[in-house]
């Protein structure tokens, strides 16, 4: 069972934010609270288990590694965040790795309660809906960039996101604790080489200042629609 301590937590994931006490405590209930190390796995891509994780407090990755060894970042979780629903509703192996970038603490919920909760609290269930409708379309978009855009137009669609939780500064915004330059290239599917390239070259037309951990884009107007993407 969650400590007591934990259970107002369990507020701040979506599923969960409008459930009276009761069914919160009944929800705290099912799940097994554990805090996990800054570098740890906290699961593992194949790994038959079908726990669902509710990200409470730090930040982890969900990853996956291909046969040749490239690894390809799918998102970042933060506080508020849920995996692991997916293999909780089909019972199939995970598809990806989740690793803690910061201590994290975390609620783990077996797939049988995952499946009870939904089953008899209406709201949550409508809400995980809705959930992973979210997840489908930002992957969808995701399989499209990587087939269809070059490098360039990845990298700047990257970056637009990256600003959307940036700090704002003049006509541009802050990107800081910035990813590196391999991060960015996990991401959208390419190499770090490539990266770095389209990296000097928007440093050079002076849409970007790049700095130890930080990314400093100059005007979003300019990024937005930079004529040579």
């Amino acid at each position: 069972m969650a400590e007591a301590s934990n259970i107002g937590r369990l507020r701040t994931i979506s599923l969960f934010e409008d459930l009276a006490d009761p069914d919160l405590n009944r929800v705290a209930s099912y799940c097994v609270t554990r805090t996990y190390p800054k570098g740890s796995q906290i699961l593992t891509e194949e790994d038959e288990s079908t726990d669902v994780l509710f990200i409470l407090e730090g930040t982890a990755r969900i990853s996956s590694t291909t046969p040749g060894g490239k690894e390809v970042i799918f998102s970042e979780l933060g506080a508020g965040d849920i995996t692991g629903e997916f293999a909780a509703v089909d019972g199939l192996p995970r598809s990806a790795s989740v690793s803690a970038l910061t201590d994290c603490l975390a609620a783990r919920m077996t797939s049988a309660n995952f499946i009870k909760m939904m089953n008899t609290t209406p709201s949550v269930a409508t809400k995980l809906v809705e959930l992973l409708v979210v997840k489908i379309r930002r992957l969808s978009e995701r399989v499209f960039e990587v087939s269809a855009l070059s490098v360039r137009e990845r990298v700047r669609r990257e970056l637009l996101r990256l600003a959307a939780e940036g700090t704002p500064m003049g006509k541009g915004v802050v990107i800081r604790p910035a990813p590196t330059h391999y991060e960015i290239a996990a991401r959208i599917g390419s190499h770090r080489e490539a990266v770095t390239r389209e990296f000097n070259r928007l440093e050079e037309n002076r849409i970007v200042e790049i700095r130890r951990r930080q990314i400093r884009i100059v005007d979003l107007d300019l990024l937005r629609f930079d004529e040579s993407t």
